[in-house]
């Protein structure tokens, strides 16, 4: 059997973890120098209400190479084999760490997969590591059989307030500023790991057509992602033109937690599917 990990970056729910079988790392937030853990002693609605009152933009931090070893050591004791799945190595540092690990252990039981994705795209490939586990013998081939297929992973969103971007280094100062001042909602995507705009929009009403335009070649046999940043009226409007225009299933709602969350800050939509 293959027990999957995945840091809590792809925002599953606790329960839909447990569900799914998967091992979730949570991941830290510092909101006005308070250490907090997600999904442990903060929830993804408290977290959007602190940031809507703290005095800075929240931080947040890596996954320390001693958690990742004391993580995979107590799988390895408990599991036939392990996989761990980690968040866009050109988002976070953390698959650095990770790497290190996995080399120092060094056992043909144990394998890593860079997602160069997040929440809820990356919610889709680990939904997807599981359904690929059941049908191969070893870590090694799950990690052949992702990788025919994440490429085809898509990821559009629009962003509502381009200051987190820009707090995280994910958009130039000066483009920021121009958005802003004209109300212009970036639509972006995620590229070769790195977050990259793709179309832009005045206003969320002509962004939201303009970032449906860009969904393109689904497959429909496979489950369609929306995922929102503390804004279920704006996820509501975009399931229905979605639906309406595409035809897919809208049943799978994603709540951006609150690592990303501190990189996009809230009312922000956006939805994944994979390419035929």
């Amino acid at each position: 059997m293959i027990k999957i990990i995945a840091d809590s970056t792809c925002d599953l729910t606790n329960e839909e973890a447990e569900k799914l079988g998967v091992q979730l790392i949570p991941m830290k937030v510092l909101i006005d120098d308070e250490e907090y853990i997600s999904g442990v002693n903060l929830s993804t609605e408290e977290f959007y209400e602190k940031l809507a009152t703290c005095k800075k933009l929240p931080q947040t931090t890596l996954i320390s190479d001693f958690t990742y070893e004391e993580i995979i050591k107590e799988a390895l004791e408990r599991e036939d084999q392990v996989f761990v799945m980690c968040l866009s190595s050109e988002l976070s540092s953390s698959f650095n760490n990770l790497q290190k690990v996995y080399e120092e252990i060094n056992s043909p039981r144990l394998e890593i997969f860079d997602s160069q994705s997040a929440a809820f795209a990356f919610k889709a490939m680990v939904i997807e590591a599981v359904q690929l586990s059941k049908k191969c013998k070893t870590v090694q081939e799950l990690k052949e059989k992702l990788l025919k297929v994440f490429g085809k992973v898509r990821l559009l969103a629009i962003i509502d307030n381009v200051k987190y971007l820009i707090k995280g280094g994910r958009l130039s100062l000066m483009k920021g500023l121009a958005v802003t001042a004209l109300n212009i909602k970036p639509i972006v995507t995620i590229k070769d790991g790195k977050v990259a705009v793709v179309s832009k929009g005045i206003g969320f009403g002509n962004s939201l057509k303009n970032m449906l335009k860009e969904v393109k070649n689904i497959d429909t046999t496979k489950p369609v992602y929306f995922g929102h940043s503390n804004d279920l009226q704006r996820l509501d409007t975009l399931k229905k033109l979605a639906k309406e225009g595409f035809d897919v299933d809208t049943t799978d709602s994603t709540a951006v937690g609150p690592v990303i969350g501190t990189h996009i800050g809230p009312n922000c939509v956006g939805i994944t599917y994979f390419e035929k």
